[in-house]
């Protein structure tokens, strides 16, 4: 079992590259198209699994899209992980979609509408 800083380390590295992996390695249509952003990873207890929460901007099909085309490059960017992170065992991945943003500016559309 790892630390909590320990962990907290390692997921905050796995944001860093994957983002830098998405951005340049990966050429997939799908994510090319419409780029995902990685906002969080977080870690389970023993660190074996990582959710990747990741914002896709555009319609929900586009975002469907480039959510499956996350899972079908997992094992692509779990081996470039393994590339460069120094642990022994690199986590399994797991990608979600991450809809605070959206929810974040409708409440501010909301907002703006009541204070007018």
């Amino acid at each position: 079992m790892k630390s909590e800083k320990t962990r907290r380390r390692l997921a905050a590295e796995i944001r860093r590259l994957l983002a830098e992996i998405l951005e340049f390695e990966v050429k997939d249509p799908a994510l090319r198209e419409a780029p995902p952003t990685v906002m969080e990873v977080v870690l389970t207890a023993d660190a074996q699994r990582a959710t990747v929460y990741v914002y896709v901007d555009g319609e929900a099909q586009t975002r469907q899209a480039a959510l499956a085309a996350l899972n079908h490059d997992k094992g692509y960017l779990r081996t470039q992980l393994a590339r460069r992170l120094h642990v022994r065992r690199v986590p399994e991945l797991l990608f979600q979609l991450d809809d605070t943003l959206d929810r974040a500016l409708r409440l501010e559309e909301l907002f703006d509408e009541h204070s007018e």
